[in-house]
């Protein structure tokens, strides 16, 4: 077993410390089913901040959506709480392609990670991901990508569609298995009635 060193710079003329590699740069090597392994499906403490800056606190799971432009879920995952958004990117990005194909992948600040701007060009697909302000050096979208920027506000809509309408408020069963049946549930009929108010309603009402 290798020693620990302490903590802090290491000494002039010492060999260079080994980098550990971060969950998305190891995401980056792995295939779908060992990238959405590798992250905490069990019940957690999770953090968020509000608009009103003030940060919110609950133990549970979360969910983890992409959707189209019109908001129908193509990819969705479980996780707790307490793993980062940018953690699930990775994973969708490779579900989503498997499924539709698509030129743009949108994403707010939270998501503003080399890793995950590096996968999705190699994919052959542009990134337009929300500059970080926490960042030293601060980026700022052209006039072009901030208005297609402004579809981002789709899976928000679809987000608060599946609290506000498809998910109870409290989930009373017990193991992520339990909780990501009634999850998905929620996305699939998200999706039914995205589909339905898109694709089929438009056509009935061509034919009327």
């Amino acid at each position: 077993m290798k020693p620990k060193g302490k903590r802090g710079r290491p000494k002039k003329g010492s060999e260079p410390r080994d980098k550990k590699q971060s969950v998305l740069e190891k995401q980056l090597a792995q295939t779908t089913e060992q990238a959405i392994g590798g992250l905490n499906t069990l019940c957690s403490w999770g953090c968020k901040r509000n608009s009103q800056g003030n940060n919110n606190y609950w133990k549970g799971y979360k969910l983890h959506l992409d959707v189209t432009d019109s908001g129908i879920p193509i990819s969705a995952i479980v996780t707790g709480a307490n793993v980062h958004d940018s953690q699930a990117a990775i994973p969708l990005e490779r579900m989503s392609s498997e499924r539709v194909t698509h030129l743009y992948s949108l994403m707010d600040s939270a998501y503003d990670a080399k890793p995950i701007k590096d996968f999705i060009i190699t994919s052959g697909r542009i990134p337009i991901i929300d500059p970080n302000k926490r960042r030293k050096q601060q980026r700022v979208l052209s006039p072009a990508v901030k208005q297609r920027f402004k579809i981002r506000s789709t899976v928000e809509r679809s987000n608060a569609h599946l609290k506000d309408w498809l998910i109870p408020s409290k989930i009373m069963v017990r193991g992520p298995d339990k909780v990501a049946h009634i999850l998905m549930t929620g996305v699939l009929c998200l999706a039914a009635i995205k589909i339905l108010q898109y694709c089929i309603v438009p056509d009935l009402q061509k034919t009327a």
